[in-house]
């Protein structure tokens, strides 16, 4: 409480500096700084609120308030275009220049000095020397309460659009030197785990951060700055990891809100880096396990949930599996989406995951707002290599406060032939039989067709390239509507469910799935 009092002194405190004009020297050095390669922006987002009138007054458009729009003018292009920007972008400053809340965060503030940055040769090509020092005034602004606000912040804290933000600075203040490689490094040794991936085990947002780290790399490379050699080694790691994180149809996996709407970008980021092969990871502990052969991807959440900045918008899916075969995703999770500026909170759900649950309850707490702060205590993973068969086991102990209960899943992936098998167990920690319903749910692709037989434990399933795949349990199954986020957009698609009562100290289900 102490530190976030002093904090919002020290901030009070600038902006009255900042009223009087009392807050350091001016900058002039904007030009030529557009390193922008891989787009990761909205564009549908943006064209639903630019039609809007005054839309940029709207404080609940998120989107707008990153400028993310600029480039949506810099497409729409010509005099129109630019005279669009800097309407926009005065308008927004006149209102919301002293603002103490979130639209001075360095996540927002940084992400909108980027884009003005990118954006400024484009906006002051037919602009006059008036209109042009009115941009400079807004982006020394932005200057001066990114750095006050990021030196606030600890390294677990800051993102990549704040490092790239801060590299952009230095530019700008013509100091770009290698004393800042070892803030960079720091920041990426605590966000980034020992496989590579980014701690919020959200691949897309694993590749924002890359094409961030990409973007400061050729900033340096134009500066001809030296970068450290962890720097360079990172964004190696980090492009494999980003290519084995592919299903067989170059789809990302939707663990942690990660969602398909910008797979272009991330190819071309594939495309541009060279000599990218995909990782193996034979020491794994925590983090999304992956198995991939020719034929066959398979996707499992087992991440250890933390108190870490990179942590807090991690879902409910511990446990959760996405398998795709022949270019084709079978088993998924429901997704993300980016309608609003912020995944919803129900697609964070347990019930919104490929994983088993107990009465229809969340394996994490998730909140709509705020941080997601009482998550499972305890996730294990184990692995076994043998010569035709892959071996993976995870455990959590989120349901053991309320229900005393262990949840247990392991799988059997065949390395010769399509066969996944799993073996789901609900572990009672006391001896007295407590009953809870379970369900386990296999959420499946919308362009799948199903048919369960007569005895309700085998599930036809026909993918939309006429490949077949039966799925077998030891239990019956039902099938119930299912959504899944497409370009923000929930599609009706369906889901496998098994379910039943916890009736014994130890409650096993058997599946499995494979080609026929």
């Amino acid at each position: 409480m102490f530190n976030f009092l002093y904090k919002n002194f020290l901030r009070t405190f600038q902006l009255f500096f900042l009223r009087l004009g009392l807050n350091g020297k001016n900058y002039q050095n904007f030009k030529d700084l557009n390193f922008k390669q891989n787009d990761f922006i909205n564009y549908k987002i943006i064209k639903y609120y630019v039609v809007k009138d005054n839309f940029i007054n709207n404080i609940n458009i998120l989107d707008a308030h990153m400028f993310n729009f600029l480039f949506f003018y810099q497409k729409l292009g010509g005099k129109k275009g630019i005279e669009l920007s800097k309407t926009n972008i005065f308008l927004w400053f006149k209102k919301f220049k002293y603002n103490k809340k979130f639209l001075w965060s360095t996540n927002y503030a940084s992400k909108r000095f980027i884009n003005l940055v990118y954006s400024y040769d484009f906006i002051c090509s037919i602009s006059d020397e008036k209109e042009i020092a009115q941009i400079n005034k807004i982006l020394n602004f932005h200057i001066k309460r990114i750095t006050f606000e990021l030196g606030l912040k600890t390294n677990d804290s800051v993102s990549s659009s704040e490092i790239l933000a801060l590299v952009l600075i230095e530019c700008c203040k013509n100091s770009l030197n290698t004393k800042i490689n070892k803030k960079i490094d720091n920041i990426i040794n605590m966000q980034i785990d020992e496989n590579s991936m980014h701690k919020s085990y959200n691949i897309l947002e694993h590749a924002r951060f890359l094409n961030n780290l990409i973007e400061i790399r050729n900033i340096f490379l134009f500066f001809k700055v030296e970068t450290s050699q962890n720097f360079r080694n990172s964004i190696l790691a980090m492009t494999s990891v980003l290519k084995t994180y592919q299903h067989t149809d170059t789809s990302l996996p939707l663990f942690n809100g990660c969602n398909n709407n910008h797979n272009k970008a991330i190819e071309k980021i594939l495309e541009e880096e060279q000599f990218v092969k995909t990782k193996t990871f034979t020491k794994f502990k925590n983090g999304i396990a992956v198995y991939k052969d020719s034929k066959k991807n398979l996707f499992f959440d087992v991440v250890q949930p933390s108190n870490l900045e990179a942590h807090k918008e991690l879902g409910a899916g511990s446990l959760a599996i996405e398998i795709s075969a022949y270019g084709e995703k079978i088993f998924t999770n429901c997704g993300g989406s980016e309608a609003g500026g912020k995944n919803p909170a129900y697609l964070k759900y347990s019930a919104a995951h490929s994983t088993i649950i107990l009465d229809n309850t969340n394996i994490s707490e998730i909140k709509d707002i705020g941080f997601n702060k009482d998550f499972v205590k305890k996730v294990n993973f184990e692995t076994k290599d043998e010569k035709n068969l892959l071996y993976f086991s995870g455990t959590h102990n989120g349901y053991l406060t309320n229900y005393k209960k262990i949840c247990k899943r392991t799988l059997y992936i065949s390395k010769k032939r399509e066969l996944v098998r799993g073996e789901d167990t609900i572990i009672s920690t006391q001896s007295i039989i407590k009953k809870n319903v379970y369900h386990i749910r296999f959420h499946l692709m919308p362009e799948i067709s199903i048919t369960i037989t007569e005895n309700k434990k085998n599930v036809i399933i026909r993918t939309k390239k006429n490949n077949i795949w039966m799925f077998r349990s030891n239990k019956e199954m039902l099938i119930e509507k299912s959504i899944f986020v497409r370009n923000d957009i929930a599609n009706e698609t369906k889901q496998i469910v098994i379910s039943g009562i916890t009736s014994a100290l130890n409650t096993k289900v058997e599946w499995s799935l494979e080609k026929i």
